[in-house]
């Protein structure tokens, strides 16, 4: 009973902390939820363990906590970012881990580090080229839901464009490349047609999906 009231207090957190971020970066609203259900969606193709899937789900909702220590005007700048700009918005991942280091386990705490990080070494905060299976599989999901959304510096792209853009001929982004083929493969069922999709129609087709640069 202690640790089913434990939980539940952990999670009353978790809501604050983000209900807490929406309001310092309404464009956020709902990112959170999407990257979690696109997570797990991928992690249940791959077979992971409830667990696994339970750490995705958190941790989709948790990862961008860090940018509640961003200067707002940075995050809601309409136009490119200054250098110094860019390397403020590159701290927040830090600044997440040392939010939750107190709170969460390990291996939420690796994947809010590390979701920027690529496997060609150019990602941050460290440049690291390997690090585990549950940051691969978020980090694309974080970067199909900030494109297919609305942002200050750009408007939602198209799905068939995202698709294009990330293919993994390319992997402009630095992902996993088979994990990057199994994600687009998913993609092709849940979001098959060319235009993106409203924010409360995205909300409403998210539950669907667990049955079945600047970027973010």
């Amino acid at each position: 009973m202690k640790y089913a009231e434990e939980t539940i207090q952990l999670k009353a957190i978790f809501t604050s902390l983000i209900e807490a971020l929406e309001l310092a970066d309404p464009y956020t609203r709902g990112h959170s939820e999407r990257v979690g259900t696109l997570s797990v969606s991928l992690g249940l193709e791959l077979g992971l363990s409830t667990r696994e899937l339970d750490i995705l789900q958190d941790a989709g909702t948790l990862h961008d906590i860090g940018k509640i220590g961003v200067d707002s005007r940075i995050l809601h700048k309409p136009g490119p970012l200054t250098e110094d700009e860019f390397a403020e918005i590159r701290k927040h991942p830090v600044y997440g881990y040392n939010i939750l280091k107190p709170l969460c386990q390990q291996e939420l705490l690796d994947i809010t580090l590390m979701h920027h990080e690529r496997m060609d070494g150019k990602g941050y905060p460290n440049g690291i080229t390997d690090y585990p299976l549950l940051v691969r599989v978020l980090q694309i999901a974080d970067v199909w839901d900030a494109l297919s959304s609305n942002r200050p510096y750009r408007k939602a792209m198209p799905y068939g464009r995202i698709r294009r853009m990330m293919d993994s001929s390319e992997n402009a982004f630095g992902f996993d490349p088979d994990l990057l083929d199994r994600f687009l493969a998913l993609t092709t069922y849940i979001f098959p047609d060319d235009e993106p999709l409203h924010d409360n129609e995205r909300r409403r087709l998210s539950p669907v999906l667990v049955g079945g640069g600047r970027t973010a």
